[in-house]
């Protein structure tokens, strides 16, 4: 038993891409451009979405009550949300915001303007239905 070699297979002398065009046709550029948009709209959307599992809310719970604890109240009910946002402070900011964001006693609605349209009609209407009275 001499040191045989192996056959080297067809295949391992086959050339890449033999017979294909390996030029660019032009829409690779602007696949690669999406892919890496699409890739980054991703990490982004993943890393800044909110954190909604139960032990984010256990901990905000838990912070809650603490807070609550340090400033006197020691009643605590089993079964109430003490982080709720009644609670935190945060909807009172939201009515400030919101008195700001709209002008009260302000009429959103176009009423009037239809109500004007619809008199203009009313007033140009003289209740006969034949419009070639002038033919006669």
């Amino acid at each position: 038993m001499a040191g045989g070699h192996m056959p080297v297979p067809q295949s391992m002398k086959a050339k890449l891409w033999e017979g294909h065009p390996t030029a660019k046709e032009g829409w690779e550029n602007t696949i690669y451009f999406y892919y890496g948009v699409s890739f980054v709209a991703i990490v982004a959307i993943l890393n800044l979405s909110p954190d909604t599992s139960i032990e984010a809310w256990a901990q905000q719970e838990a912070q809650a009550r603490l807070d609550l604890k340090a400033k006197g109240f020691t009643d605590f009910e089993f079964g109430k949300h003490y982080s709720d946002v009644e609670n935190s402070g945060v909807s009172e900011s939201w009515d400030k915001f919101t008195m700001k964001a709209i002008k009260p006693g302000e009429d959103d609605d176009d009423d009037e303007e239809e109500e004007d349209g619809e008199e203009e009609e009313e007033e140009g209407d003289d209740g006969d239905d034949d419009d070639d009275d002038d033919d006669e």
